[in-house]
């Protein structure tokens, strides 16, 4: 069933975003009086259709995208995997350039208005996101400590990027895996220098550091029917102490409490002007003890027009990390590992839909937005890569033959499916038993 929702799950987000983006190009086709001679959900072989006016609208043979074939606009992807060969008449350049640029435009456009629509409808978010990074609590042994981080750290830069939050610090370390970086940062108001290198974790090759906001031991969530809501904790509670071991962070109870799997540990309570104790049984989740409460996190739920605003703020964010990014991909600073497939996105999607609408369509939101910034990439095949051919046909003062146009697409098409190989491969070798996953990964 898990299976099932997945794929239904994908399938929806995909097409809806495929379909918004081929609409960018159809209806400013239309507006600039081109014609459209199909429009296709998919590549290659077509496998159902109708036909109205001059345009057939198709679902074809291979799903991962879609195209319009626009006579005049040159050689698209249909070229490569099939179908008949565009006429040679092509519209003047600056009508090429407005048609293709549309599309991703539209993906833009549609991440801001899914995100805004999250925000409606409420976003949770860790509550300190937006905090300096100052370090509230550093893990006994981590990468962290050995690069003598200590807590009351103020975190200025990595590797010379400004870190102005906690979300820029960690997704700062999250892509920093295995790699040395320096930090930044000032101890009692002195400038300071260290070198920190993220160890890489999970199968996504992501960084951990072992550092931790300033949180406080509150509990701000409990989980249904966990130890912590049997024993009686409630919401506001603040945990003085674990076993008569003073807790000066929430993060502390992790440490004090993990040790204890499925053996009764003593709380120090204050509620209000009440202080108390109460003995709590932690549940054994891998080895560790977990009692079941939640970092702080707060709820963003905003009007429309704010949504709007927040939406539009998020998606400039995201544009700027997705580039810094690509650019760690490109020097090799980051894992390939971290980009996501077709599997990958399908589970994503499903754990997405059975959580709530809000989730779907924030999800939504970063896949449009991922869809809109890649095509506009000069890679052959993408709308970016055909802009930048007709950039070039406008510095020269010509147009390029239509046969080297085409091989052009063939070379961007076939490097385009040799990055979605490597992708699946990934996506799949990170769903393999430990023992197989090792072999495929033998250097980790």
């Amino acid at each position: 069933m898990t299976a099932l929702i997945n794929i239904l799950a994908f399938v929806f987000v995909l097409g809806v975003l495929v379909i918004l983006h081929e609409l960018g190009h159809f209806l400013m086709a239309r507006l600039l009086g081109a014609r459209v001679d199909v429009f296709s959900v998919g590549f290659g072989k077509r496998l159902w259709g109708i036909r109205r006016g001059t345009t057939d609208y198709r679902l074809s043979l291979v799903p991962l995208g879609g195209y319009v074939r626009i006579p005049g606009l040159g050689p698209d992807e249909s070229t490569v995997v099939g179908g008949d060969a565009p006429p040679p008449e092509l519209l003047p350049r600056w009508r090429r350039a407005v048609i293709l640029v549309t599309g991703p435009v539209t993906n833009v456009l549609f991440a801001v208005v899914f995100l805004a629509v999250a925000f409606t409808l409420g976003v949770e978010v860790p509550a300190y996101q937006d905090d300096p990074p100052l370090v509230g609590w550093v893990e006994p042994e981590s990468p962290a400590a050995e690069a003598n981080i200590l807590r009351g750290d103020l975190i200025l830069a990595v590797d010379g990027a400004e870190m102005e939050s906690w979300r820029d610090l960690e997704m700062s370390i999250f892509t920093s895996g295995g790699r040395e970086v320096e930090v930044s940062l000032t101890r009692d108001g002195q400038p300071l220098t260290l070198r920190l290198r993220p160890k890489k974790v999970s199968r996504y090759g992501v960084g951990y550091s072992g550092l931790h906001p300033v949180v406080e031991p509150l509990v701000a969530g409990l989980q249904v029917g966990s130890p912590a809501e049997r024993a009686g904790l409630q919401l506001g509670d603040r945990i003085e102490a674990v076993n008569g071991t003073e807790v000066t962070s929430f993060f502390d109870l992790y440490q004090l409490i993990s040790p204890h799997p499925n053996q009764p540990v003593k709380l120090a309570i204050r509620r209000g002007e009440d202080a108390f104790e109460l003995e709590v049984t932690p549940d054994d989740v891998g080895g560790s003890g977990m009692i079941g409460l939640y970092l702080p996190s707060e709820l963003k739920k905003l009007p429309p027009l704010a949504a709007v605003g927040a939406g539009l703020r998020e998606s400039v964010r995201l544009t700027e990390e997705t580039f810094r990014i690509l650019g760690k991909l490109i020097t090799r600073k980051t894992s390939l590992k971290q980009i996501s497939g077709p599997i990958d996105i399908a589970r994503i999607s499903g754990e997405a839909a059975r959580t709530g609408i809000h989730r779907l369509v924030w999800l939504m939101g970063l896949i449009s937005l991922q869809l809109g910034v890649f095509n506009l990439l000069p890679i052959p095949i993408l709308d970016g890569g055909h802009l930048t051919i007709i950039g070039f046909e406008t510095a020269i003062r010509r147009d390029l033959s239509l046969k080297l146009k085409e091989r052009i697409l063939e070379v961007g098409f076939y490097l385009l499916i040799v990055l979605m190989f490597v992708v699946l491969f990934n996506d799949i070798v990170k769903l393999l038993p430990e023992r197989m996953y090792k072999f495929f990964t033998p250097g980790e």
